[in-house]
């Protein structure tokens, strides 16, 4: 194989460094037509052109280098140049430069330009005689109108000749004369041209892991990407952010250090876009700082009234900053086309000048239309501390947006609050929107600080019954519930002003109660507060949602099923209707809580898709984490076990920023269950153990019914490696305490199936015999409720060995899993009675496991097949091959997707609720199913796209 095919096969920028082949992604097309040219060259069989333009940075001379070192690879003779600034006014400078020609031959110095070109034409004919000839000759923006009038007759005259021609320009400055020459050799003479434009996202990833060393995390790559894909300005983003210490590398992936402030570009590349702003006009530089304080788009009036000059006078200015791209038009609006240029050109101006361009800006907007919220964001910048002015404009901003963007309100309240200061405080009103805000969007720890510390001086009754509302509310959201009930009360006995205080104080109260101990609470509920509402739900019309919804938790605990889910359905009826609700109770969230308990997939799938559409309109940013932990388990009913862990794991993050662990043994739960599905008994074991942990961070009830769903997990990873003395320890706690067994068949029926099936081999019959009595009772008082009359067919076609019970169980069960569990169950019985009924039980039962991707059972039915004589062919999806991308487990699959994205060990663990120990283990495997061995081999697989098909 000659030099030449082989550098064609092998690809654009192979056998260069990984910036230039990040260069060449993306115009495959013009390197192999580049290769086209140079072999027939080096043929001597002619030669051809190549043109070559771009923004500054973009990489045109580290490109124009692979050009020549792939022609003198090819043994062609390379002459090299480029116009330049300071030249310009030479006469064919850049090309006496290349072609080494002395181009003063007159004895006075001067010659005409016709007899300089025909001295060039003989240095390019000599120079052929010797060897086929590329020249290369970059910058032409600059060249003088005589180096462009040569070029056109040199590469006329030169055609038929092997000589390969690679002009190249940048794009944005100097004349436009390169434009005609361009245009004409595209036009006369079939010239190729490359525009380098932004690089793709594999290349931005490559060039990133190739600079640091390391695998760049998400966080890195997100802010690389404002690099606008530019190569240049690439390499100073990253090298700067490694100068500034702001990337910490471990386990081969870098990182934002933990002190480093994301999305800050560094000083290096503060600096190259500074020395990038040369190229414009001085006006031009002051209208774009200008610019970068107002914020990512702003309107020429603005900028007019900023500069103290009219419109017309800014106008050369902005016209040049569109020009040069650092500006764009959007609407009647000028934008920076990327916020990182922004925020670079910000960082650069001295603070004390930023801050003043901030008070200028905000006084601006406050002078011309009183628009507070955007007088505030620059207020949140370049007020002074004690400026009593900023402090009520950010406090009436902040209380503006409260309800439905509390985040940013939080933010503005809180600034308000530091620049005040403690000699002279905020006014009240600012503390109560910081409180509210922080309460609604979170973290409710600061929330809960907050309030606190306010109602420890003294204060009006209406501003105290305000603010112990709002600690109530975020206590009780915090799990804090013993708490939360003492500050509702205080509301309850001091409640005098209007009504929603009282109202949410009430359910408040109720839902505390009902963590702390729900059967002690549905004892004492007191008709006289309107706690009990049982007469009053029934008929009275008007009655809050809130307390409905309240109800529906009582009932509930006291197991009246079917009440408490009409009792919510009601409830969500008039809320709808307009009749207000407590944001953070509301009726659908109950509805939702309820019907997953009873696994009714559709309909609390319809649920829990309406939570998700109504929370963003509703400001109830800190139930997010609870919302999605819902649907995870709506998913994992409908047989999605893959959507429910990406859900269950995305709302357990958001609950955790928040600081609402509401449901989080819930999501938890999903994750556990999804794993065991999949056979992944480690990951299930991983789950039992953090829910022991989420267990002591509740009080009373809550935490009892935490440790009770530990026990239940780490029975359920015992029983599926057979350890049946495990099982038995683990439902130690359940089998003596008959009241903690009760609760949890009221909140996960179907676990009264798994807890039957599993109590007689573990040795602990009575645990059978109470559960099935329990599941019975639980069905027989509530009639209307479907999906508990069928769990208890299901469980007492288990325990009484009826296996009419059980065939209306595989027809009847609201989820999919619990079919085919069923449908299992039914073969396993008539195994020795009907052949012909148990081959087609199981067959359905293997179908329908496969079908939601539960692989662990599958195999288990697959074996009570074979032990019946039955061979059945292994489902596709089921199996995996033992090496390559598709022979990764789903796990496995979701622990490299993160790998190679750049988290740690740790971070993985964080985001998949496991220990570092068992991703390590994961990892390893993964690694040998590849047949690689690094985190930047994985990267890289996944930055080409492989996906691991070319691993062995």
């Amino acid at each position: 194989m000659t030099v030449c095919t082989e550098l064609r096969r092998q690809g654009p920028g192979i056998g260069q460094d990984p910036h230039s082949r990040a260069l060449w992604c993306g115009h495959e097309r013009q390197w192999e037509r580049l290769c086209e040219l140079l072999d027939r060259a080096a043929g001597s069989g002619g030669g051809g052109i190549l043109l070559v333009e771009g923004p500054p940075g973009a990489g045109r001379s580290r490109l124009l280098a692979d050009v020549a070192q792939a022609a003198s690879a090819r043994g062609l003779s390379v002459a090299r140049g480029a116009a330049d600034e300071v030249r310009s006014a030479v006469p064919l400078a850049p090309l006496a430069a290349a072609l080494g020609a002395d181009l003063d031959t007159s004895p006075d110095g001067t010659a005409s330009v016709s007899r300089l070109i025909g001295h060039l034409r003989s240095h390019v004919e000599e120079r052929l005689r010797r060897a086929p000839t590329a020249v290369v000759i970059d910058d032409l923006q600059w060249a003088d109108p005589a180096t462009l009038a040569a070029l056109v007759m040199l590469v006329s005259r030169f055609a038929p000749r092997p000589l390969v021609w690679v002009l190249a320009r940048r794009v944005g400055a100097g004349s436009r004369a390169d434009d005609r020459l361009f245009r004409q050799l595209r036009l006369a003479a079939g010239a190729d041209l490359v525009s380098l434009g932004p690089l793709p996202g594999p290349a931005v990833r490559q060039i990133a892991t190739e600079v640091l060393g390391a695998v760049p995390a998400p966080e890195l790559i997100a802010l690389a990407d404002g690099a606008d894909g530019n190569p240049a300005a690439l390499v100073a983003l990253i090298e700067g952010l490694a100068e500034d210490g702001a990337v910490h590398i471990s386990d081969g992936t870098a990182h934002f250090a933990p002190h480093a402030e994301q999305g800050r570009p560094p000083r290096r590349f503060g600096k190259l876009v500074r020395e990038r702003l040369d190229m414009v006009g001085a006006p031009t530089r002051l209208l774009l700082d200008v610019a970068a304080v107002l914020g990512p788009s702003c309107a020429p009036d603005d900028l007019s009234h900023m500069l103290a000059d009219p419109v017309a006078s800014v106008l050369p200015a902005l016209q040049e900053a569109l020009d040069s791209r650092i500006l764009v038009c959007e609407g009647d609006n000028v934008a920076f086309r990327h916020e990182l240029v922004r925020l670079a050109l910000l960082s650069t101006i001295p603070s004390p000048l930023r801050c003043a361009l901030h008070r200028q800006a905000a006084d601006m907007i406050l002078g011309r239309d009183g628009g507070l919220l955007s007088a505030a964001t620059h207020l949140v910048h370049g007020a002074r501390s004690g400026d009593g002015r900023a402090v009520d404009v950010l406090g009436r901003a902040a209380a503006e947006i409260v309800a439905s963007e509390p985040g940013p309100a939080a933010e503005l309240a809180l600034r308000a609050l530091e620049i005040a200061g403690p000699a002279e405080p905020a006014p009240d009103a600012v503390t109560d929107t910081a409180v509210e805000a922080l309460t609604r969007a979170g973290p409710l720890p600061r929330a809960v600080a907050l309030a606190t510390d306010a109602l420890a001086r003294p204060m009006s009754p209406d501003r105290s019954t305000f603010l112990r509302h709002w600690l109530s509310t975020g206590l009780l959201l915090s799990g804090r519930c013993g708490e939360a009930v003492a500050a509702a009360e205080q509301v309850l006995d001091g409640s005098t002003g209007p009504s929603w205080p009282h109202d949410e104080a009430l359910a408040n109260r109720v839902f505390g109660q009902l963590a702390r101990d729900g059967a002690a609470a549905a004892r004492a509920a007191d008709p006289a507060t309107g706690t009990d509402l049982a007469a009053e739900a029934g008929g009275d019309s008007e009655q809050p949602p809130g307390r409905l919804a309240a109800l529906a938790e009582l009932r509930w605990s006291a197991g009246r099923t079917g009440e408490a889910l009409n009792l919510a359905r009601e409830a969500v009826k008039r809320a709808d209707s307009g009749a207000p609700a407590p944001w953070h109770l509301p009726p659908r969230l109950t509805l939702a809580t309820l019907l997953c308990r009873l696994r009714e997939a559709d309909e609390a799938g319809a649920v829990t898709d309406a939570l998700a559409e109504e929370a963003p309109a509703s400001g109830t940013w800190a139930l997010r984490g609870a919302s999605m932990i819902l649907a995870s388990r709506a998913a994992l009913a409908r047989g999605l076990p893959q959507e429910a862990t990406e859900l269950a794991t995305a709302g357990l993050t958001a609950a955790e920023q928040a600081g609402v662990p509401l449901h989080v043994p819930l999501g938890l739960t999903v994750l556990a269950e999804a794993a065991l599905w999949r056979g992944e008994i480690l990951a299930a074991d991983e789950q039992a153990g953090r829910l022991r942990d989420a267990a002591r961070e509740y009080e009373g009830e809550a935490a009892r019914m935490g440790r009770v769903r530990a026990d239940w997990i780490t029975a359920q990873v015992a029983a599926a490696r057979a350890d049946h003395d495990g099982v038995r320890a683990a439902l130690g706690d359940v089998r003596r305490d008959p009241e903690a067994l009760a609760r949890l068949l009221v909140d996960e029926p179907t676990a009264a199936v798994w807890l039957i099936r599993a109590a007689r081999p573990a040795g602990t019959p009575e645990l059978a015999d109470e559960t099935a009595r329990l599941i019975a009772a639980l069905a027989a008082d509530n009639p209307g409720v479907s999906a508990l009359l069928v769990t208890a067919a299901h469980a007492r076609g288990v325990h009484e060995a009826d296996a009419g019970a059980l065939r209306w169980a595989v027809d009847e069960h609201p989820d999919a899993w619990s079919r085919a569990s069923a449908a299992e169950d039914l073969g396993t019985l008539r195994g020795d009675a009907d052949r012909e009924e148990a081959v087609a039980a199981l067959d359905r039962a293997m179908a329908g496991y496969a079908r939601v991707d539960a692989g662990r059972d599958a195999a288990r039915v697959r074996r009570k097949l074979r032990e019946r004589g039955v061979r059945r062919r292994h489902w596709t999806h089921a199996e995996r091959p033992d090496f390559g991308w598709a022979s990764l487990t789903v796990t496995e699959r979701s622990v490299a997707a993160l790998v190679a994205q750049g988290l740690t060990n740790r971070q993985v663990a964080t985001q998949m609720f496991l220990s570092p120990h068992t991703v390590g283990f994961h990892l390893r495997q993964i690694f040998r199913k590849l047949g690689i061995r690094s985190r930047v081999d994985l990267a890289r697989m996944d930055a080409d796209g492989t996906g691991g098909q070319g691993a062995k």
